[in-house]
């Protein structure tokens, strides 16, 4: 194969969307080195597999076991030899890449939770718990499943839409305990940035927070509501990278709060609404920092607060 006919193929991989981006990372970082073996073995194909480690011609071995549960690939050359092949994992997941955090989350199911613990924290016990939350594409079914007093609308202000709700509920925490031991005691002597395990959870009734993401085409704002009050009650004016100040929806107290260093800005609009057991926590939430303005999450936040 020549070269022009090997880098066309290499680029028709990155445009194939049956390729995770994951998988066209790992490619891309031993390029090189599957381009040399490319022209010394004159052709190569590329087809779905079943088995999860990179193997053959001295490239790098994957650090990720878990990631490609469902889709493994293999890259091979004319004669048949391996030159790349993502298998498919054990069913618990004992390694992690920190940069395929959101792969891992895709592997988790309902009735499932990921946790998982950052080598580098040792020995502080930091855990952190990843749980699917229930999700609801007919808004006439978000809002029966909701079992606090919001009603979300089809459209807000701008041109928004309703595009999906999602519902996270509670879980004993005293259940994870054990995989948290036995993640402890890997981290001390693991060579991974992560340890991590999925395993089986039971859900409460009891609902953390519904969130409703509405898209005019351009942008996304996402609406949080929660009965929780007390996770948001006592806010604080400062806290690290993030600025609040005071605010007020329809005359009600409210926060502004807004993120521009962190690894995913935002900012929003927070206030509680509601007398004695039954209050309400609402916040309107948007990702595009520049294109969707303050004002214009006041005026929705505002909108929200006449229905």
């Amino acid at each position: 194969m020549k070269d022009e006919e090997f880098d066309t193929r290499m680029k028709d991989l990155f445009t194939d969307d049956r390729v995770p981006s994951p998988v066209k990372k790992k490619i891309d970082s031993t390029y090189e080195l599957i381009r040399e073996e490319g022209k010394r073995k004159t052709s190569f194909s590329f087809s779905r597999g079943v088995r999860a480690v990179l193997i053959g011609v001295g490239l790098i071995t994957l650090s990720v076991v878990g990631a490609y549960a469902s889709q493994g690939f293999t890259l091979f050359n004319s004669d048949g030899d391996v030159l790349m092949e993502l298998t498919e994992p054990k069913e618990e997941m004992k390694k992690w890449d920190l940069t395929n955090v959101e792969n891992y989350k895709e592997q988790v199911e309902d009735g499932q939770a990921l946790v998982y613990y950052q080598v580098s924290d040792y020995p502080e016990k930091n855990f952190t718990i990843y749980r699917k939350p229930h999700v609801y594409k007919d808004l006439d079914a978000f809002k029966e499943a909701i079992l606090h007093s919001y009603t979300p609308e089809k459209t807000l202000p701008f041109g928004y839409i309703f595009n999906n709700g999602k519902i996270t509920v509670d879980a004993r925490q005293s259940q994870f305990e054990a995989v948290q031991q036995q993640l402890y005691s890997e981290a001390k002597t693991s060579d991974q940035e992560v340890v991590a395990r999925v395993v089986p959870v039971e859900e409460s009734q009891d609902q953390i927070v519904a969130i409703a993401q509405y898209d005019n085409g351009e942008d996304q704002v996402f609406v949080r509501s929660s009965s929780k009050i007390e996770l948001y009650e006592n806010m604080p004016l400062k806290d690290g990278e993030l600025a609040i100040s005071k605010v007020a929806v329809n005359g009600h107290e409210a926060f502004y709060l807004k993120d521009e260093e962190g690894d995913f800005p935002y900012h929003s609009v927070i206030w509680i609404e509601g007398h004695a057991d039954d209050k309400i926590m609402y916040e309107v939430l948007s990702h595009a920092v520049e294109n969707v303005k303050k004002e214009q999450l006041m005026q929705i936040a505002e909108s929200i607060n006449n229905h």
